[in-house]
C-alpha cells in the first residue's frame, strides 16, 4: 500500500528527518523575538481613558479638578459636557461613560433606576439667580426689583428648556410657584442648557435670563438682578455616580471628586456644600 506521506513510493526515511523542539536555540530565539515584539506593541498601544459626562454648568471647576486629578496621578480623563437631559439619555442608550455628573437628583434617579449604579453622592449644591446685560447697567435700566423685571411685557429672558434641563426646571418651579408662569411664558426664550443662556444675556440678544450662580463668578458681560428664592424650586444638588466599579481609575477619580482636595475646585468658584 503507497504511503500518502512518502513521495517517490519509498517509505520515509526517519535517519534524515528534522526535529526542532521547543528547547532548541533556534526556536526559543524566535520565540523570545515573538513576546518582545509583542511587548513593545502592547506599549505603545493608546492606554483607555475614563471617561466622564457631566452637567454644562460644571464646566470651570470639573476641568480644574479634572486637571489636579491628572496632575496627581497620571491618569488621563476625558470629559464631555452637555445639558443633564442629554447626557442621562446618551448613558441610557449605552455610552461608555464611567462616570455622570448631573445637575439635579431627578436625572440622577432616571440613570439610577436604569443601570446598576456602583456608588452615588452628592457632590455640591448651586443657587438660581437672575441676571441681565451689563450694558443695560451702563445705561441705569438695572430693575429694582424680580415682580417689576417679570411684569415688564416688553423684555424676553432666556431659559434653559423648562421641561427637561434642570436650569430649566428650577426656574419654571420657581415661577410657577409665585403666580408668574402663565403671563411670562410667551417671552421667554428656551435654550439647549443654563451656559446658552448665559450666552444670550452675555451678548444681549435678550433682556435678562435665568442661571446659576456659578456660571456669572467670571463673566463681566452680565450683571447680577436678584436671586431666586429656593423654597420656590426643588433643592439644587448635584449627585455624581460612578456607573462601573470594576473600572478602577474610573473609582480613583470618584475618590478624588468628592474629597476635600477635589470639592475645593467647586467650592472656590461658588457652589455650595450640600451637607452644611
Amino acid at each position: 500500500m503507497r504511503n500518502a506521506l512518502t513521495s517517490n513510493n519509498r517509505p520515509a526515511d526517519s535517519s534524515q528527518a528534522v526535529s526542532i523542539s521547543l528547547y532548541s536555540p533556534l526556536l526559543r530565539g524566535v520565540f523570545l523575538l515573538a513576546l518582545s515584539a509583542m511587548a513593545c506593541a502592547d506599549a505603545n498601544m493608546p492606554q483607555e481613558r475614563t471617561l466622564m459626562l457631566a452637567a454644562a454648568s460644571t464646566i470651570d471647576a470639573l476641568e480644574a479638578a479634572v486637571k489636579d486629578f491628572e496632575s496627581k496621578t497620571g491618569i488621563g480623563v476625558d470629559v464631555s459636557f452637555g445639558p443633564t437631559s442629554t447626557i442621562a439619555r446618551q448613558i441610557e442608550q449605552g455610552a461608555p461613560a464611567d462616570l455622570l455628573l448631573s445637575a439635579n437628583g431627578s436625572w440622577a434617579d432616571y440613570v439610577d433606576d436604569r443601570l446598576a449604579v456602583a456608588r452615588r453622592v452628592t457632590l455640591v449644591s448651586n443657587q438660581l439667580i437672575v441676571v441681565e446685560p451689563v450694558t443695560n447697567q451702563l445705561k441705569n435700566e438695572t430693575i429694582p426689583s424680580l415682580r417689576e423685571f417679570f411684569s415688564d411685557p416688553q423684555l424676553r429672558f432666556a431659559i434653559a428648556d423648562p421641561n427637561s434641563v434642570p436650569a430649566g426646571i428650577y426656574a419654571r418651579q420657581a415661577l410657577e410657584a409665585s403666580g408668574f408662569w402663565e403671563s411670562i411664558e410667551p417671552q421667554l426664550v428656551p435654550t439647549v442648557d443654563v451656559r446658552a443662556a448665559l450666552a444670550l444675556v452675555s451678548r444681549g440678544e435678550v433682556d435678562g435670563g435665568f442661571v446659576y450662580v456659578t456660571d456669572v463668578a467670571r463673566n463681566s458681560d452680565v450683571t447680577y438682578v436678584g436671586p431666586i428664592d429656593p423654597m420656590l424650586h426643588d433643592v439644587i444638588e448635584y449627585p455624581l455616580l460612578l456607573l462601573d466599579e470594576t473600572a478602577g481609575e474610573a473609582a480613583e477619580l470618584f475618590k478624588f471628586l468628592i474629597s476635600d482636595r477635589g470639592r475645593k475646585h467647586f467650592l472656590d468658584r461658588g457652589f455650595t456644600d450640600p451637607y452644611q
